[in-house]
């Protein structure tokens, strides 16, 4: 039997080692959308993701900044899977802190690929400039939720991923 204290643990190595966090977002008049995106996180498990203002997620992370997430290895097993269930914020980070950003999404070591060398260099030169097309959102978790892999049911245990 897993404690909870081990579960804490067992959603930090969810975050650790997946790449991709699917994102569910609503519109102000509560249209969903969902968009998978590569992320990366900080020291107190926000996460970052680089993406297109116009895309619509961003659009409703503008409007609402209320986001859903889950993160989770869809190579599990039938029946076994465990992943995390996220509530939280997410907004746009602003240029004093996109230096700070690009940092942590950069220097990553991302599981299922490397991120091509000079990458760093050239995303910040683009932000810099103001020429990038793309800009990077943190999410920050509020509740973070996962199904407690001891059960034979599912039932969602609340997470505390800095405890």
């Amino acid at each position: 039997m897993i404690n909870v204290k081990d579960l804490n643990q067992m959603a930090r190595n969810i975050i650790k080692n997946n790449q991709y966090v699917s994102i569910a977002t609503t519109d102000k008049l509560g249209n969903p959308w969902i968009s998978p995106v590569a992320y990366s996180y900080d020291k107190n498990w926000n996460l970052y993701f680089t993406s297109l203002p116009d895309s619509k997620h961003c659009k409703n992370i503008k409007a609402t900044k209320k986001v859903v997430c889950c993160i989770f290895d869809s190579h599990q097993l039938w029946g076994e899977g465990v992943g995390l269930q996220i509530e939280g914020v997410s907004e746009e980070v602003t240029l004093r802190n996109a230096i700070e950003a690009t940092k942590i999404y950069f220097k990553r070591k991302y599981p299922y690929g490397k991120i091509k060398p000079g990458m760093i260099k050239f995303f910040l030169k683009e932000l810099i400039n103001k020429r990038t097309f793309y800009r990077f959102y943190k999410i920050t978790p509020r509740v973070v939720w996962m199904n407690d892999p001891n059960s034979k049911i599912d039932i969602r245990v609340k997470i505390n991923l800095n405890g």
